[in-house]
């Protein structure tokens, strides 16, 4: 699995699931329209993934996304850096979109309940700014250039040492995108559980009104002695 600001829930995992799925099919179907040729494909790509397109090219946008896909399911837990979170990001965003815009035009309620499936679960809403703020540790990734360069170099220090070549515009040499197992985080599958953020009536993700009562009935339950679920 990936390592993100919180443990990945099974709903959050669904997402990871689909939205990388989906941006790699359209990767694909942008690269064999333009015969492969990143040039060629290069704007194209900046109007579906604006933030990738800044720092990745296509094939090599492609390529790291299929190992984070190639590694999601796995039992070890995998570090990332700010050139992982920034495709994700970008994957996230346009996936999340796309979702809320196919599941508000359906015709039917049979079409609506269709777009809204995100394997197992049925979700109206995909509410990505909730979602980043859950999930992400920070979005140093976004820092515009003139600040990044106007930031004192003291509390430029806070920042990980891919912001600054983000920041430029720099491409990611190979090591950077080499995904590797946090040895610190131990054995993760277990970790991956049941959504405390969303429940059999939540009809967007994350759902913190579903969260908040789950922690109210906890606290409730706790003061009668009764075993919370």
């Amino acid at each position: 699995m990936l390592r993100f600001a919180n443990p990945p829930d099974t709903v959050f995992q669904a997402i990871l699931r689909n939205g990388l799925d989906v941006a790699l099919d359209e990767i694909d179907d942008l690269l064999d329209f333009h015969g492969n040729d990143d040039v060629l494909a290069k704007e194209d790509f900046a109007g579906i993934f604006p933030v990738m397109a800044k720092v990745f090219t296509p094939s090599l946008a492609r390529a790291s996304l299929r190992q984070l896909r190639d590694r999601l399911d796995r039992p070890e837990l995998y570090y990332l850096n700010d050139y992982h979170y920034l495709l994700l990001f970008d994957m996230l965003q346009s996936y999340s979109v796309l979702h809320n815009d196919m599941v508000a035009s359906a015709g039917s309620g049979e079409e609506k309940r269709e777009s809204s499936r995100v394997d197992p679960f049925f979700i109206e809403q995909i509410d990505f700014d909730r979602l980043l703020g859950l999930y992400f540790f920070d979005i140093d990734f976004l820092t515009p250039p003139e600040v990044m360069l106007n930031i004192p170099p003291d509390f430029k220090k806070s920042f990980n040492p891919e912001a600054f070549g983000i920041s430029q515009g720099l491409l990611p040499h190979p090591e950077e995108l080499e995904l590797k197992v946090d040895r610190a985080g131990g054995p993760e599958r277990d970790r991956i559980a049941a959504s405390e953020y969303f429940g059999p009536s939540s009809k967007v993700y994350p759902d913190h009104g579903y969260y908040e009562k789950r922690r109210a009935d906890g606290r409730r339950m706790k003061r009668e002695g009764r075993r919370v679920k």
